[in-house]
């Protein structure tokens, strides 16, 4: 799942990316949200919200 390499946001991150580099997710598809990754991840809603900021902030997401 996580190691201890880095912040488990930027790995989050990393991960969302992967993901849309793979398909997973489309251009203009919605991504889970905080609360779901936060879940299913079993982590932190702030850390999910985190990562997901991180990619707003580099105009790989965009927020609605």
């Amino acid at each position: 799942m996580f190691d201890d390499s880095r912040p488990i946001f930027q790995q989050l991150a990393e991960r969302i990316v992967d993901d849309i580099a793979r398909g997973v997710y489309a251009e203009g598809d919605q991504v889970p949200s905080t609360n779901e990754l936060a879940l299913h991840l079993r982590i932190n809603p702030a850390t999910a919200g985190k990562g997901l900021g991180l990619l707003v902030e580099r105009g790989i997401l965009a927020k609605r």
